[in-house]
């Protein structure tokens, strides 16, 4: 058993270092440094380990620390410290059916029981041992150094919330034996008795103490007798259980392991879709060439394209007639409001970065067209590639302009309404708000042409995406917390628009034949 564990962690670590080089020649310029013969150098293992190591740390102490400061410190203040005793009961319960180990289907359980062939009931007992190991030590750590349950309470409940997990697994046993089906704890039979069971749990741990109702100390000695009774029987279900490698290879099939909450996202909004594209075979264009085929891709797609922007203008819309309609009827806060729409328009550029359109689009772009056209080789063409390129960002810049213009309105009323400003101001706001949304459209399509994200199964895989878009976010966040005059920040903001703009479009002819390609 030992034996086997051992290999199991040499084999997690193989596959950490892998992922981190993989990860690492991802990366734009740093990567090309770094040749396919990395992978046996001895530093990276060395590195694979260090990083195994604290993970775990992290994992028995870190975690723990957190979840008991979150969810048992923080609600609870000035409570008797058996109010955090039958607090942590019912959290304990709920979180012994939701992780169990046993029945949470991992790449390394897959690795080891499936491709290695390992014995399956010794592997299984031998990391849930060590599971169970890391929720004695780092629950306990916590009880004692965050609470002030005394440290035999902490003990005990350290040792109830081990034997509830037995419980629940031995309860899980008895489920697939009467019903045949193996149990995925990642995907319940019934999402709704799972979510009922979650608040009524949560309920009992957060809500008794808040209405002043302790349970009876006897009772909860008895509750806590007959779970560690039954704890103690159930241990012997786990270890006699003798049909570990049926329950693997049952339950490490490629849907629970590779098919991850992502992927999922991914084939529902597929799905979503395709039902949203237009079949009218009436639907043409009077246009020719890139131009027609673009044109029809718009209108057979116009409910995906513009079902976004038509959200977002309506929101902004009625956010800004209810500001309109609050100052008249406190115009106390009139002051307040045009000395905010003076001083911190770079929070709008913030904001715009997520009302644009752009990745929504750039998505439905691939999904529903590049996904296809790009095995075609005259789709790759320089020139096939640059004048669709021209289409695609006249569309995308007339999507973005219309919960733009709607905000640059709302924004100006605002403004007018909470005191009003020079007719230079009202200009610069209006049109740097415009020129936002530009730079936006710009952007979006251009990383889409320079860094083409997506993989041939519809997959977000680029390393340079990412880091690109991450960016992004962080530069428009610290951004937004700068105080500065909007007519100077709208001025900046013009300019930097039309620059940037000019240079992503040079980088887009010069390169994107090149690195437009499907992955």
């Amino acid at each position: 058993m030992l034996n086997n564990f051992l290999i199991s962690f040499k084999v997690k670590n193989a596959y950490i270092v892998n992922e981190l080089i993989y990860n690492i020649s991802r990366i734009p310029l740093i990567g090309k440094l770094i040749p396919n013969k990395f992978y046996k150098y001895k530093f990276f293992k060395i590195i694979s380990i260090i990083i195994s190591i604290i993970y775990n740390i992290i994992k028995i102490f870190g975690f723990k620390l957190l979840y008991i400061y979150c969810f048992l410190v923080l609600p609870f203040n000035n409570v008797s410290y058996f109010a955090l005793i039958q607090a942590f009961l019912f959290l304990a319960i709920l979180g012994s059916f939701i992780n169990t180990e046993i029945f949470n289907p991992t790449k390394d359980k897959y690795y080891m029981l499936i491709l290695m062939k390992m014995d399956a009931k010794s592997h299984t007992i031998g990391a849930f041992l060590y599971f169970i190991c890391g929720i004695f030590i780092g629950e306990l750590v916590a009880l004692i150094l965050l609470t002030s349950i005394p440290w035999y309470y902490s003990l005990l409940l350290v040792i109830l919330t081990i034997m509830l997990k037995f419980i629940a697994i031995n309860f899980y046993f008895y489920r697939m034996k009467k019903s045949g089906k193996v149990i995925n704890e990642n995907k319940p039979e019934s999402w709704l008795l799972y979510s009922l069971l979650i608040i009524i749990f949560l309920g009992l741990a957060y809500g008794l103490p808040y209405l002043n109702i302790i349970i009876p100390k006897f009772i909860l000695w008895i509750f806590a007798s007959i779970i560690f009774i039954l704890g103690l029987i159930s241990i012997k279900s786990i270890i006699t259980y003798p049909n570990y490698a049926k329950l693997y290879k049952k339950l490490l099939n490629k849907d629970n392991l590779f098919l991850d909450n992502f992927a999922i996202q991914r084939n529902a909004q597929i799905s979503t879709n395709l039902k949203q594209i237009s079949v009218d075979t009436s639907i043409t264009s009077e246009k020719s060439g890139f131009q027609y085929f673009h044109d029809l891709f718009v209108k057979r797609h116009s409910k995906i394209l513009l079902k976004s922007a038509k959200k977002t203008t309506t929101g902004i819309l009625i956010i800004g007639i209810i500001l309109i309609i609050l100052l008249y009827i406190f115009p106390e806060f009139k002051g307040s409001a045009n000395k905010i729409i003076l001083n911190y328009l770079p929070f709008v550029l913030f904001l715009m970065y997520f009302i644009n359109t752009g990745k929504s689009v750039t998505n439905a772009m691939f999904m529903n067209c590049d996904h296809s056209m790009l095995s075609y080789r005259f789709f790759r063409q320089p020139q096939t590639l640059l004048s669709l390129f021209r289409e695609r960002l006249k569309t995308l810049i007339l999507l973005n302009l219309l919960p733009a213009l709607t905000l640059s309105l709302m924004i100006s009323l605002i403004l007018f309404v909470s005191g009003g400003a020079s007719l230079i101001t009202y200009a610069v706001i209006f049109f740097s708000i415009l020129s936002m949304s530009i730079f936006f459209s710009v952007h979006n399509l251009v990383l889409y042409y320079l860094l083409q994200p997506y993989n041939i199964g519809m997959e977000m895989k680029s390393a340079s995406f990412t880091i690109a878009s991450l960016i992004t976010y962080w530069v428009c966040y610290y951004i937004s917390d700068i105080e500065v005059s909007s007519l100077t920040f709208g001025i900046i903001m013009i300019a930097f628009a039309i620059v940037y703009s000019l240079i992503s479009l040079i980088l887009v002819y010069k390169l994107a034949p090149k690195t437009f390609r499907l992955r």
